[in-house]
């Protein structure tokens, strides 16, 4: 749609149209009523735009002009059309306003779905309500009422920003068949994906994915968009598929892998259809603690690091990459461990964490 539609500038009213035959015909809105048994009124409604013509008023039509019904029919169609089209301009005038807190120009330098180049407002309304899915900017979907639940303990988060994002992913994720969510399958999943976190979870990432379409997982990596602040999103899109998207927040390999597993605890425990939000910053529920544990737990096991950790007196590449050796991970997921629990500085042994 544009703001103009040439098509529209020819569609005529069907009362003009039906005033024009009865002048040149040489009749009156009387004598039509009387030859096809409609009353005046009913025709002089149609006349001034007022009323409709109908199926069975166009067969009448029909035989007193000789016009075939699907004429009268189809200019009806077109003009209401028409009418509606009109309102419709004017309520996407009104939605411009919702284009305030949208990041648009970032989603179309990454040329997300429907959401095409332009500077023109009215335009990109038009884009987001293809992107949404939805007739109207302003209409709650259930992803969008998800979010607001979170509304409060997410107060830095831009609900806008954070929804395109998951739209995002939800439309990435229909492109995705996976099997039938089943928690036990998905549980023989995880420990096939744990095989792979030697290596940057990126160049795995194919291989992941395949593995979690087969327990009914899709799962999306894209870079986070500004004022997201999110490393990943879990949630169940119906009882059949799930979703896990992750996010490049932290640019940091070891923080990727972490956010995997910490979203495949939410789907393993804490599943039902509830939205699970993972922020590297916040205060942390007993849910979100339950999942962080079982992150840590899948990539290097709590009693083997808590008795490693009492025998170092001062790491070293060596101490560290031997220990990442035994336990099959990266040695930058060793160090981003130490970092997070204070044992090491935010700036040490950096060159085992593979940016992102």
């Amino acid at each position: 749609m544009k703001k103009v539609n040439n098509v529209e500038e020819y569609v005529i009213a069907p009362g003009n149209t039906l005033k024009e035959l009865l002048e040149s015909n040489d009749m009156t809105q009387l004598d039509l009523a009387d030859k096809t048994g409609i009353n005046k009124k009913t025709i002089n409604e149609i006349i001034k735009g007022k009323a409709p013509i109908t199926p069975v008023t166009a067969l009448k039509l029909e035989y007193v002009f000789h016009i075939p019904a699907s004429f009268w029919n189809n200019l009806e169609s077109k003009y209401r059309e028409r009418l509606e089209r009109q309102k419709d301009l004017e309520s996407i005038k009104k939605e411009e306003k919702h284009l305030e807190n949208i990041p648009y120009l970032e989603m179309s330098k990454r040329n997300w779905n429907y959401i095409e180049k332009t500077k023109d407002p009215f335009e990109k309304v038009i884009n987001l309500r293809k992107f949404f899915s939805i007739a109207s900017l302003s209409f709650d979907t259930e992803l969008k009422r998800k979010l607001a639940f979170h509304k409060n303990e997410t107060k830095e988060i831009s609900l806008e920003a954070l929804y395109c994002w998951l739209r995002y992913g939800e439309i990435k994720a229909q492109e995705i068949e996976c099997s039938k969510f089943n928690i036990e399958q998905l549980k023989k999943q995880v420990v096939e994906i744990r095989k792979l976190v030697n290596a940057p979870f990126l160049k795995q990432y194919n291989k992941i994915q395949e593995l979690l379409k087969k327990g009914g997982v899709a799962l999306i990596y894209e870079p986070h968009l500004p004022k997201t602040y999110m490393n990943g999103v879990s949630y169940k899109v119906s009882c059949d598929k799930a979703i896990i998207m992750i996010s490049d927040k932290g640019k940091r390999d070891d923080i990727l892998w972490f956010t995997l597993f910490h979203e495949l605890a939410h789907l393993i425990k804490h599943g039902k259809k509830e939205l699970f939000i993972d922020q590297e910053e916040g205060q942390k529920n007993t849910i979100e603690i339950e999942a962080d544990n079982y992150a840590k737990n899948i990539l290097i096991k709590d009693s083997i690091y808590q008795k490693w950790k009492k025998q170092i007196l001062r790491y070293t590449d060596e101490i560290i990459l031997n220990f990442a050796k035994e336990n099959h991970v990266s040695a930058g997921i060793v160090v981003g461990r130490l970092q997070k629990d204070g044992i090491l500085s935010w700036n040490e042994f950096n060159h085992f964490i593979w940016k992102i």
